[in-house]
């Protein structure tokens, strides 16, 4: 026990110390995994039954999500400028509402609140959100580079990846682990993907159509908190709602962000999203929210934003340990694994294997041959 917590206690200290190295690392692997999801998504489009090969799969792929990037971090560099001019109007707001607040609950009571308003110090506030969305353009373009050199090289990541073991049953066992990580990701990632999409394209068309400040940044919130699990949604209904009150007057824009935007993105949720997700992640709620509170604690809010995919990364790993099995069966919802986590190495018949997993698995693998030859096609 000892020793496990002293390797527990060093990297816990190794992530904390070494986050700046270490979020583009996880961020351009998430990346990575969402355009390889593309990339199938798009190798299984047929048009007139002609298929695009896989070098242009790959190439629209990373397109796609190179210019996502540089269009998110368009949107950023754009919205600060604004967000600081905007401040000391908001500043004015909040104290007209105190003392409209005032009038209904008493002097006594909003003291305390009109004393933070005038203490508050928004200048030292807006200069560290500046520093923060500088810093924020400053990864996105380290996580593009990252992302355009892994791509280019996709094909011999595959191959060595699973070569990094020492033995013949070794690499068989790392093909597993890491197919079985890439399958989970890909599919958190994926839904999750479009879903945000879904709900920041209807956040931004209510926004506009209702004159909401920084319209597009709060999109773009929206979009990003739909990968935060259990309290994204939260936060994509409760800061443009915030907003709408303070800027407004009247309060129908207000109830309009609120339970129309709310409306909309509750049913992407709870109808499209799950209809999307099939076979769900196996993962008990309340080790997502301490995964959750882990993550944010360590890595801030993109540890928020990274704490599923790592999540599944720890559930699949610790499975195939025996000596860590217990952890993946804390970090599951039944208790239950899947098949795939206690299966043997050897080539003997499946007991348990369902259809759906064995076709998973099918084209997963029909996809690595295809890799494999096109990759020794190049070389030749």
């Amino acid at each position: 026990w000892f020793l496990t917590l002293v390797t527990v206690a060093i990297a816990i200290g190794a992530l904390w110390f070494g986050r700046g190295f270490l979020i583009p690392l996880a961020i351009t692997g998430l990346l990575f995994i969402l355009s390889s999801a593309l990339v199938d998504k798009i190798n299984r489009t047929t048009i007139r039954g002609w298929s695009p090969p896989n070098w242009m799969a790959q190439l629209i792929s990373a397109i796609v999500v190179i210019g996502a990037i540089a269009f998110l971090s368009l949107i950023v560099s754009s919205s600060a400028d604004e967000v600081q001019e905007a401040l000391p109007r908001y500043r004015e707001r909040l104290a007209n509402l105190a003392e409209q607040f005032e009038r209904l609950l008493g002097p006594r009571v909003m003291e305390a609140g009109r004393r933070a308003i005038e203490e508050a110090d928004l200048g030292s506030w807006a200069a560290a959100a500046a520093g923060q969305l500088g810093g924020a353009l400053s990864m996105l373009g380290l996580v593009a580079l990252y992302l355009a050199f892994l791509v280019s090289e996709r094909l011999a990541w595959i191959e060595k990846l699973p070569r990094l073991a020492a033995t013949e049953e070794g690499t068989r066992r790392a093909r597993k682990v890491l197919t079985r990580i890439s399958v989970g990701v890909k599919q958190y990632m994926w839904v999750n993907a479009v879903t945000s999409a879904m709900s920041g394209a209807v956040a931004f068309v209510i926004f506009s159509w209702i004159g909401l400040d920084f319209a597009p940044l709060l999109a773009l919130t929206v979009f990003v908190a739909g990968f935060i699990p259990n309290i994204g949604a939260f936060i994509g209904i409760a800061l443009p709602s915030l907003v709408a009150l303070i800027q407004f007057d009247s309060l129908t824009p207000f109830l309009i962000v609120l339970f129309g935007y709310g409306a909309a993105d509750q049913f992407i949720a709870n109808v499209i999203q799950p209809s999307m997700q099939g076979k769900s992640l196996n993962l008990s709620t309340f080790m997502v929210m301490v995964s959750l509170t882990f993550w944010a604690t360590i890595w801030g809010g993109i540890g928020a934003f990274l704490a599923i995919p790592m999540m599944v990364v720890a559930m699949v790993v610790s499975s195939e340990i025996p000596a860590t099995r217990w952890i993946a069966v804390l970090l599951s919802s039944d208790g239950h694994l899947d098949e795939r986590d206690t299966e043997n190495l050897d080539d003997g018949p499946k007991k348990t294997a369902s259809q759906p997993a064995r076709d998973k698995q099918s084209e997963f693998q029909a996809e690595v041959e295809q890799l494999r030859a096109d990759f020794q096609n190049r070389e030749n």
